[in-house]
């Protein structure tokens, strides 16, 4: 293979790993999004279920659950980021365009 298809190769290579790397930030920033919402529908839930006088211990434990959860997906929505920000940092010779 000749260097300048070589080069085109790992261009290639990069753009894709890119375009996948972004898929996945959109994609987390979706459940993120999610689970906010699912969260502040637990709290309206639990705040009901206390007006009613109702045991609300089960919902509580599921909105922590869901509060872990959350967290998590806000430190993998981070993690993503900082893969890109490193890979883009490094100047690793790719350009921004071919």
């Amino acid at each position: 293979m000749t260097p300048d298809l070589a080069n085109l190769d790992r261009e290639l290579d990069h753009l894709i790993w890119l375009e996948r790397e972004y898929e996945h930030l959109v994609q987390a920033t979706r459940h993120l999004a999610d689970w906010k919402r699912r969260v502040a529908d637990q709290e309206i839930a639990i705040e009901e279920m206390n007006a009613k006088g109702w045991d609300t211990s089960l919902a509580e434990v599921l909105l922590q659950t869901m509060r872990r959860t959350l967290v998590e997906g806000r430190r993998h929505q981070q993690l993503i980021l900082e893969v890109l920000a490193s890979r883009r940092s490094q100047g690793d010779g790719h350009t921004d365009a071919l």
